[in-house]
C-alpha cells in the first residue's frame, strides 16, 4: 500500500503541470491599455474644447486620436477572439 501511494506521489511530482493546464487563463485588458485609451479620450476632449481652427491641424489631430482609439478597439476585439483576454 505504501509503495503504491509513494509511486502515485512520485508520478504526480514528475508529471509536467503543462499537460494539466495547457494555457494560461485569459486576462482582462491590461491596465496600460485602459490608461492609454483614457489618455487618448482626454486629449481628444481637450482639443475639442481648445477653440480656434489652428489651420485645420486641431481637427486633424482629433481624427488621428479617433483612429488610434479605433485601433485599440480592434486590438481588443482581436485579443478576445484569440482568447488572449476575457
Amino acid at each position: 500500500m505504501r509503495i503504491v501511494t509513494l509511486a502515485l506521489l512520485l508520478l504526480m511530482i514528475a508529471a509536467p503541470t503543462t499537460t494539466v493546464f495547457s494555457s494560461a487563463p485569459p486576462q482582462d485588458v491590461p491596465a496600460e491599455v485602459d490608461a492609454a485609451r483614457r489618455a487618448l479620450q482626454g486629449a481628444r476632449n481637450d482639443l475639442e474644447h481648445a477653440g480656434g481652427k489652428w489651420g485645420g491641424h486641431r481637427v486633424a489631430a482629433m481624427k488621428h486620436i479617433d483612429e488610434a482609439i479605433q485601433e485599440l478597439n480592434q486590438a481588443e476585439k482581436f485579443a478576445r477572439e484569440h482568447h488572449d483576454i476575457k
